[in-house]
């Protein structure tokens, strides 16, 4: 992939706040941030990198909010262009601004993911060998590893019994972040997720905002939807949106819940056919990793397809499938 070419530099509109360095774990070549982004404004993320670096970074984010990525007058991808993703080999190296931006008139949760890898050499010539076949592409997953597959956004009748069935041909067991508000409209489809040895947790009555609510809303929700819950509720709440703020945990603790969110998303709200769901997830599980999928929300028909397939592509694998909250 040839380095794109530099343009001129587009002036950045809007108020800044303070640029967050970007962190790798030791050995880890992959960052991923949360946030909220309001009208006009951005929020810039400094990260280090040098030239010949191959670099991508994905937004989770509804429209209206995206990717501006520059260092100086190199400018690998405008707010203008109005994309969530970008893949380049860098032009240049130093501190490399990547800006989340939105136009959105109201505040807009986003999940942000950085790589960076060097590139790798080129493979010494053995023209007196004949070269080993490479091994096949994995997930780096390992028999008997553990994976935890979450559901978020239902029940929903058409949805949640297909997942449920898939799930009972391969013999895995999942945590479905459930709606309140849903729970009370199909009673059924809850009773048969927990007889099939699932576990059901808090997603908030009616997919509020949590970060928006005030204590006395917060408490409504999440108190309404353990009470329908009822002796199959677990100790764990997951914010829709991933969106929290400053008393968030320490407001859930009192009501005896921990936030939990995901490591892989399948990123299936943002119209990725069957097999992109697939890819995205198959390649970046490894042991412990916690997956977000919808059963709710809309039509998954996508998701569901994506879901088998990933299951029948781990199937050799030695993977179990275990809930993420008992």
């Amino acid at each position: 992939m040839a380095a794109p070419a530099p343009v001129n530099n587009i002036l950045l509109s809007g108020p800044y706040r303070p640029d967050i360095d970007v962190r790798f774990d030791g050995g880890e070549i992959r960052a991923m941030v949360t946030g909220t982004v309001g009208l006009q404004r951005r929020q810039v993320y400094a990260m280090e990198a040098a030239a010949g670096q191959r670099f991508a970074a994905t937004l989770d984010a509804r429209p209206g909010v995206w990717l501006d990525v520059r260092l100086g007058h190199d400018v690998i991808l405008s707010e203008a262009e109005q994309r969530q993703r970008v893949e380049a080999i860098l032009p240049s190296g130093g501190a490399w601004r990547v800006s989340v931006v939105s136009s959105d008139e109201d505040f807009s949760d986003y999940g942000l993911t950085i790589r960076v890898v060097s590139p790798e050499p080129e493979p010494e010539p053995e023209p007196e060998k004949p070269r080993p076949v490479a091994a096949p592409a994995r997930s780096g997953i390992e028999p008997g590893d553990i994976v935890y597959l979450t559901f978020d956004d239902g029940p929903h009748p058409s949805n949640t019994p297909q997942v449920l069935d898939i799930l009972a041909r391969h013999g895995a067991r999942a945590t479905f972040f459930v709606l309140g508000s849903l729970v009370e409209r199909h009673p059924d489809l809850f009773e048969r997720i927990v007889s099939e040895g699932h576990t059901v947790a808090n997603h908030t009555w009616g997919h509020e905002n949590l970060a928006k609510l005030s204590r006395e809303e917060f408490d409504r929700t999440i108190s309404r939807t353990q009470e329908i819950l009822g002796e199959h509720a677990t100790p764990c709440l997951r914010p829709p949106y991933a969106a929290t703020r400053k008393h968030t945990r320490e407001w859930a603790a009192e009501h005896g819940l921990e936030v939990y969110l995901w490591s892989v998303s399948a990123n299936d709200w943002l119209g990725l056919n069957a097999a992109e769901i697939a890819d995205r997830i198959v390649s970046q599980v490894t042991d412990g990793s916690i997956v977000l999928m919808h059963d709710g929300g809309g039509n998954r028909a996508q998701t569901v397809r994506g879901l088998e397939m990933v299951l029948e592509r781990l199937s050799d694998r030695g993977v179990r499938y275990e809930p993420l909250c008992r």
